[in-house]
């Protein structure tokens, strides 16, 4: 045959399935533009001026993989779809006399001109719109500077290199298609997977249980660090779950409602669970896929956005203080008032004023409580997240200084013990060692609130001196040995001027603070000095959560594109698959109202379920959610509250739009056969 005819025929056939093929190349025209534009800011040399630039390209990194991987992901579901409504007419062509190596040709010409459309357009698009994605995501960073016209190379090859290994994958799943396939098969290829599934109560249950482990984790789970290392459990139980369910579940379900025949003899169930039945086992995918993206998408904006507008309590959960300066010892007894006066003499050579100051002398470390006894070990802290617990020890003196009240005199082994949560404690036992309570009490540092919302308990620990104050030095570092905890002298202290002002005197306090430490000798017992200033973070806490919205924002559009364009094949497939049986319906009995709203019906179930459970899926994820965002400094609930419920309603809006474009194409596709 002639060359030039396959290629004619390939673009005859895009031509007469454009129905198919234009969503599927607007998708991938969006999806290689999306990646290249990620792959390019990542490489912005702009992005190296401002503070935090390291954390920002990693979120790029982490845009740039996800972008890939859905994108291998989507395209290559989308072409299955396609290949799978085309059997029927490339059967036709092999009846009609072509050999399937005639029609591997013209897929191959048909990937050819789709991959080129795809990746040409995508490139083009990329290149032309590069420079606005900059520029929204300067401005959600905060970050004002010029822009120039950049291509990236870098881009440019990993864009042609991913998505041409993509476009060669469908071709090759194609072929393959095609070469296991006789003729006859192709012809009725379009309806494999007309027989009445089996109910699989095994699957059934599988997804109940994986769902319900899936949430009693991400609800009873409480301290933040072990919500960390569980998130990915729950989320990958979740999928399961709803994968089982929607392909198993939802038989089971549709099968007992045919079984009650008060329900299932009328005339808009009957035909509709009937068909439902027939056509779950493939039906419940893209179900479960819409509902999964969806749940992707409201999780994802709701989190960044709300942590984009509360930067301002992140912050002050971050930084308590203008100036927090931490200096790190050896011994208990140290010379502390020396670095208190470089702290001293440099906010006075700023020309500012101390409005609050408070100092603090003590050792910090964490333990692991298990029933009722505190682990010092590191094999407890490495695993026992739920009970881990902030370990903090003062002299009587100190405490005495911070909270403004008198201490008892206390003999050896006895303490006073206040906590987070007043503790009901008559002993207190780190490992085999037991100390005398004389006294218990609530009590919180300021410094330590935000510690509190992440650990178990903090446990305020008052000792007689120095001299028993080193007895739980010693028993910590014995446990942790080089990981072990020094005694920390702090400096919190906030002062009067303009922000800048304030950013500048807290710059010169850690610049004299670091040749103060290089100046001392091992004597001093100096192991290090670290300073920070609330003013001169602002700027890199504004580009990492300005970098996390607009992360948010990119994957959840692509997300939402996926969904939609899901959505649109699978009313296609619906419609086709429904407008012979809607026609048979009709001519057998059912008056064309009846059969109206039996289509009506099918479409709203079938359609909003997805969104109702992805609505119950982001519920159940809120807890957990809720304790990450205090990894992260947002402790406002109320805050991330009216953000999920706004990014519901919005998703909500978006997909009853979406709803009503899509369904217009079913109907207008069924309404072919019936008057």
């Amino acid at each position: 045959m002639n060359n030039g005819l396959y290629t004619r025929l390939a673009v005859m056939n895009i031509k007469k399935n454009k129905q198919f093929y234009l969503p599927y190349l607007l998708t991938g025209i969006l999806t290689v533009a999306m990646f290249y534009i990620m792959w390019t800011l990542k490489e912005n040399e702009g992005l190296d001026r401002l503070r935090g630039a390291s954390s920002v390209k990693m979120i790029l990194d982490l845009g740039t993989v996800v972008i890939g991987i859905f994108a291998v992901i989507f395209l290559f579901y989308t072409n299955s779809f396609i290949i799978k409504r085309r059997k029927k007419e490339l059967g036709v062509y092999n009846i009609l006399g072509m050999e399937k190596k005639h029609l591997a040709k013209v897929l191959f010409c048909e990937t050819l001109f789709t991959a080129a459309l795809a990746v040409g357009g995508g490139l083009i698009a990329g290149v032309l719109f590069n420079k606005l994605m900059c520029m929204l995501l300067y401005r959600m960073m905060g970050y004002d500077a010029g822009i120039d016209f950049y291509i990236s190379n870098g881009g440019l090859a990993a864009s042609g290199i991913l998505f041409g290994f993509i476009y060669a994958t469908t071709l090759l799943y194609n072929l393959i298609q095609i070469k296991l396939a006789n003729p006859i098969e192709l012809l009725h290829g379009g309806n494999v997977g007309e027989r009445e599934p089996k109910t699989k109560i095994l699957m059934t249950v599988v997804g109940i249980a994986a769902i319900g482990v899936g949430y009693y984790i991400a609800i009873t789970t409480e301290n933040p660090l072990q919500a960390l290392m569980l998130f990915f459990v729950a989320v990958v139980l979740v999928i399961v779950g709803t994968y089982s369910l929607f392909t198993a579940g939802s038989i089971a379900l549709l099968k007992l409602l045919r079984k009650n025949k008060k329900f299932y003899y009328k005339a808009k169930h009957f035909p509709a669970v009937s068909f439902m039945i027939y056509r779950m086992k493939q039906n419940a995918v893209g179900l479960a896929n819409i509902c999964i993206l969806s749940t992707m998408v409201l999780i994802m904006v709701s989190t960044t956005v709300s942590m984009f507008f509360g930067v301002g309590d992140e912050m002050k959960n971050r930084y308590p203080n203008d100036i927090c300066v931490t200096v790190s010892y050896k011994r208990a007894d140290a010379d502390f008032a020396s670095a208190d006066k470089i702290v001293e003499d440099t906010v006075a050579e700023c020309g500012r004023a101390v409005i609050n100051k408070q100092e603090y002398t003590g050792l910090n470390f964490m333990a692991a409580e298990i029933d009722g006894t505190l682990r010092v070990s590191s094999e407890y802290i490495n695993t026992n997240y739920d009970g881990m617990t902030a370990i903090e020890v003062m002299t009587r003196d100190m405490y005495e200084k911070l909270s403004g009240e008198a201490a008892p005199e206390l003999a050896d082994d006895e303490i006073l013990l206040f906590s987070t949560d007043k503790s009901e404690k008559t002993e207190f036992v780190i490992n085999d060692r037991s100390f005398s309570i004389k006294e218990t009490g609530s009590w919180t540092m300021e410094e330590d609130r935000f510690i509190s919302s992440i650990v178990k308990q903090i446990y305020y620990v008052i000792v007689n001196d120095d001299s028993r104050l080193d007895v739980f030095y010693q028993m910590q570092k014995e446990a942790y040995a080089e990981r072990a905890s020094e005694y920390e002298y702090q400096i919190n202290l906030d002062i009067d001027g303009s922000e800048e002002e304030k950013s500048a005197c807290g710059d010169l306090v850690a610049e004299n603070l670091r040749l103060w430490r290089q100046a001392q000798n091992e004597d001093s017992g100096v192991e290090y000095v670290y300073s920070e200033c609330r003013q001169s973070n602002a700027d890199e806490f504004q580009a990492i959560y300005g970098g996390f919205l607009f992360i948010g924002l990119f994957l959840g559009g692509m997300f939402l594109m996926i969904t939609v364009l899901i959505i649109f094949y699978k009313q296609i497939s619906e419609g086709y698959d429904d407008r012979e049986r809607f026609g048979i319906m009709e001519k057998v009995g059912m008056s064309n109202a009846e059969v109206k709203a039996t289509i009506r019906s099918q479409i709203i179930i079938v359609f909003f379920l997805p969104l109702i459970t992805a609505s119950i899926h982001v519920a159940a994820a809120f807890p957990m959610v809720r304790r990450l965002l205090n990894i992260m400094y947002l402790t406002n609930v109320s805050l991330f509250v009216l953000c999920v419920i706004g990014t519901i309603l919005m998703f909500a809006i978006i997909y009853l739009v979406v709803f009503l474009v899509t369904s217009k194409t079913y109907y207008r596709i069924v309404g072919n056969q019936i008057s």
